[in-house]
């Protein structure tokens, strides 16, 4: 399988990217860290160089350091949201892209009466499993929102490689303006509905052929439920037995949007068996369409009209194992906050069991006009540092005496002479 190689962070990335799924950087340019601006603190070179060098530094350096980590904004509580024209992770609520400025979950133009979706995301380890095979995704742009779940099998390595591939198959498909990323709303619902099913069977063959180069990951495999959200409108793809579910805010019935491709679904919509036995039967997590499994698997599409107050759920067979769908729909109506009702549905699914791994994605619909726009980020804090410091954990301290890395210089602007003197320099 072709592969890129990032030239900052050296991931493998796939052919058809155009950002690093590892880092943001942009594939087809020298390597070069943006940060922050050179008049602030560089905060964030020296949280980098604190990772992995703990008790290899002076225990003074590093309560420096640590002072230094309590001028930083908060953790990011949730699932972050990636800007669809730069790569950029953007806290879960922003409004606009804090690596490049461009609008995010709200459209570019004037028109407040368009729908607009606000979203969170959140995901588990649950109880019992040691490591997460699950992946949640978020992206946006002027309004648009791509929402992604993936569950994973095979084993815990291959769980985890395979439903990665597939979230990087998606936004190597979306991601840049040379991918169709500003112009998601100008797409009929029937071209994107086919956008879709493209990126769904190219994360399909990123799977498959990973498979056939390595034969520690034979037998994996992915669900994969993507949702692309544009005003009143969502398109859905699916593959496999996580799910979809559309609450109505008036009226606050569900609908399970999606259909299990499981063997013991395919025998309950025959009538073969109850409900109830298909809880408990032995064949209830075998799947006979998954990514990973055959070269022409094809996703199933949905479409849905939504309207305000609206509530789009995504989530992982760990949320509906334990959480049925009324139950779903109560938490749903709750809240008005998406980060909230995500939270619950996981905390219930955990105190239930918690047999897997617990992902939700959970989306409200809203006026755009009732949204806080906020402000735009500084443009100077948009600006490229002109030295990078980052350097890769080290395991011994004789590493440490080594010169620190500097990184090709950012090309100053015409307006920025370093050869001149500042004004206060007299």
């Amino acid at each position: 399988m072709e592969t890129q190689v990032c030239p900052n962070c050296g991931h493998e990335n796939l052919a058809r990217a155009i950002f690093c799924f590892q880092c943001g950087a942009k594939l087809d340019e020298p390597p070069v860290v943006r940060g922050i601006h050179r008049h602030q603190e560089h905060l964030e070179d020296a949280m980098r160089y604190l990772h992995g060098r703990e008790e290899a530094l002076a225990p003074d350096l590093v309560h420096k350091l640590h002072e230094v980590r309590g001028k930083l904004p908060p953790p990011m509580d949730g699932e972050p949201l990636t800007c669809l024209s730069c790569g950029t992770l953007n806290r879960p609520q922003a409004r606009f892209c804090v690596g490049c400025g461009a609008s995010l979950t709200l459209p570019d133009d004037s028109d407040t009466a368009v729908l607009v979706p606000r979203a969170a995301a959140r995901s588990d380890v649950g109880r019992i499993r040691e490591n997460n095979e699950d992946r949640v995704g978020l992206w946006a742009r002027r309004g648009v929102l791509l929402a992604l779940v993936a569950d994973g099998m095979g084993g815990a390595v291959a769980g985890e490689e395979a439903s990665r591939l597939a979230m990087e198959a998606i936004q190597a498909d979306f991601l840049g303006a040379a991918r169709g990323s500003e112009l998601l709303n100008e797409l009929s619902d029937e071209e994107i509905a086919e956008k879709l099913r493209i990126a769904v069977r190219r994360a399909n063959r990123a799977v498959i052929h990973r498979t056939s180069e390595h034969p520690e990951y034979q037998g994996m495999g992915t669900t994969i439920t993507l949702a692309c959200v544009r005003d009143s409108r969502a398109t859905l793809v699916h593959v496999g037995d996580s799910r979809a579910y559309l609450v109505k805010g008036r009226e606050g019935w569900i609908n399970q949007i999606t259909d299990d491709h499981s063997f013991v679904e395919a025998l309950l919509a025959a009538g073969h068996i109850t409900r109830e036995q298909a809880a408990i039967h032995p064949m209830r997590n075998v799947l006979y369409r998954a990514l990973g499994q055959f070269d022409d698997t094809d996703a199933d599409v949905y479409t849905r009209r939504l309207e305000e107050g609206d509530r789009l759920i995504l989530c992982t067979d760990g949320l509906t194992r334990n959480v049925s769908a009324e139950e779903i729909a109560e938490i749903a109506r709750r809240s008005d906050e998406p980060d909230m009702i995500a939270q619950e549905l996981l905390d219930l699914a955990n105190t239930r069991g918690g047999q897997d791994n617990i992902s939700v994605i959970v989306m409200i619909m809203e006026r755009a006009e009732a949204i806080e726009p906020g402000q735009r980020p500084d443009p100077i804090l948009l600006n490229p540092t002109e030295i990078g410091l980052y350097q890769g954990p080290v395991d011994d301290v004789e590493s440490l005496e080594r010169e620190t890395l500097e990184l090709p210089a950012v090309e100053l602007s015409d307006q920025e002479d370093p050869d001149e003197p500042d004004e206060d320099e007299g």
